[in-house]
């Protein structure tokens, strides 16, 4: 006969209790904090679960994440040497922030695309080559796309500029990451001309400018070996008009890429070099390390089948129930390469989706997922998800781990998997009753 456990701030009374967490959590020696509210429940122990051996850890690739309209565009070629090779490109949609009014005797100068960064991940000495071409398809500013969608698919595949550039990481006087970097790639003035002579009617409002001016693929050309990855700012990105007339000189209009553009990142992983590569995507061997990186890169698949074994159990009350990965902070090589500052730990649904577990409704500190650098550990509560595989109202079908900001940032981490030293460790506070 299965007996039905309970969760401190569960059952009837879960309004007091959760107003009890919010007023000021539970701490870890509260064991029996809640029994009173279980009417005529009797206490017969309090008992502590530390699991390892049977948690089972793999990496796969992580397919079809949501890309569009990113905080940055992490753009250029990596060659890690650990997670292979990363090269990141995008598509997006330059507007007019205002009508230009160029004079009819107006002659072009030159087009140029200026992308501005202030932060590279990897080295500052490869020098790197970027490709642009013009959309000849429209991106929808209110579509979801996803990674697999490669925007090079809307172009016409005519290269309308080119430029090398090597990424730089500069400081102000103070030492500071104040100093503004750019890549700057001219276009051809066909571009250029098109736009400076455009009918004034192609030009009345965005929503008929987009229609002429459909925007821009830029294009990072992948390397074969180094190379580094930048941030760029993608509400300061510029498609800058040089020009001049018989009256004034030195004169540009600058087209814009702003939080009403549609931007769409596109990531291509190269795993042949990877540490990882022979057992990517597979269940049957299980490494001692497991690898998260964002960018469509490499996500945690994790299996904890003694979840299961608490339906079983005699009566119960779970204080608290932690999952807790224990960060390679050599293999990671975190001076060089920073780590995520935050994980997500995602429960894996029937038909093979993510989502996030209850517990993460409650707030950021409860859920947990922040990077603890004193022991380098990631560690979640999943207190009220195992509870509510005991209710049944769940299936136990695993986790994924995942990085926080999948689309924004490069920082990837190597976790000990669960035949190393320090393997993922399911802790269990809980407390028997009768």
């Amino acid at each position: 006969m299965t007996h039905k456990c309970f969760f401190k701030p569960g059952g009837v009374v879960i309004a007091l209790a959760l107003t009890l967490l919010m007023l000021g959590g539970c701490k870890k020696n509260d064991e029996t904090l809640g029994l009173d509210l279980l009417p005529g429940s009797n206490i017969l122990d309090s008992r502590y679960s530390n699991e390892t051996g049977s948690i089972s850890s793999y990496t796969f690739t992580d397919t079809k994440i949501r890309v569009d309209k990113p905080d940055y565009n992490v753009f250029g070629s990596f060659n890690d040497p650990l997670f292979g090779r990363t090269t990141a490109s995008f598509a997006a949609q330059f507007r007019l922030p205002y009508y230009p009014s160029y004079a009819q005797d107006a002659v072009l100068d030159s087009a140029v695309v200026s992308l501005v960064y202030r932060k590279v991940y990897g080295d500052t000495i490869t020098p790197q080559e970027v490709k642009v071409y013009k959309l000849v398809q429209p991106l929808n500013f209110d579509a979801q796309y996803l990674s697999s969608f490669d925007p090079k698919t809307l172009t016409n595949d005519t290269v309308i500029g080119m430029a090398d550039f090597t990424p730089k990481f500069r400081t102000d006087s103070t030492g500071q990451d104040t100093t503004v970097q750019q890549i700057s790639v001219r276009l051809n003035d066909n571009i250029g001309n098109m736009l400076l002579k455009a009918d004034s009617l192609d030009m009345i409002n965005n929503d008929v400018f987009l229609n002429f001016f459909k925007g821009l693929y830029i294009e990072s050309q992948p390397l074969q070996a180094g190379g580094g990855l930048v941030y760029l700012r993608s509400h300061a990105s510029l498609l800058n008009l040089f020009y001049h007339t018989a009256d004034a000189d030195s004169l540009v209009f600058s087209y814009q890429l702003t939080t009403n553009s549609a931007d769409v990142p596109y990531f291509e992983h190269d795993y042949s070099n990877a540490w990882f590569a022979d057992h990517l995507n597979q269940e049957n061997v299980e490494d001692s390390l497991v690898f998260v990186q964002p960018t469509g890169g490499t996500k945690v698949k994790i299996d904890v089948p003694s979840l299961d074994n608490w339906t079983d159990s005699t009566n119960c009350m779970i204080n608290k129930a932690t999952l807790t990965f224990h960060a390679d902070t050599t293999m990671s090589d975190f001076h060089q390469h920073p780590m995520p500052s935050q994980l997500f730990l995602k429960t894996i649904q029937e038909d093979g989706s993510e989502a996030f577990p209850i517990d993460s409704q409650l707030s950021l500190a409860y859920y947990g997922g922040v990077y603890n650098a004193t022991d380098a550990t990631y560690t979640f509560n999943i207190t009220q998800h195992l509870q509510q595989i005991l209710d049944g109202t769940v299936q136990n079908l695993g986790f994924y781990l995942v990085s926080a900001t999948r689309k924004n940032s490069a920082d990837r981490v190597v976790l000990k998997g669960s035949n190393s030293s320090q393997p993922i460790q399911l802790e269990i506070n809980y407390t028997r009753y009768k």
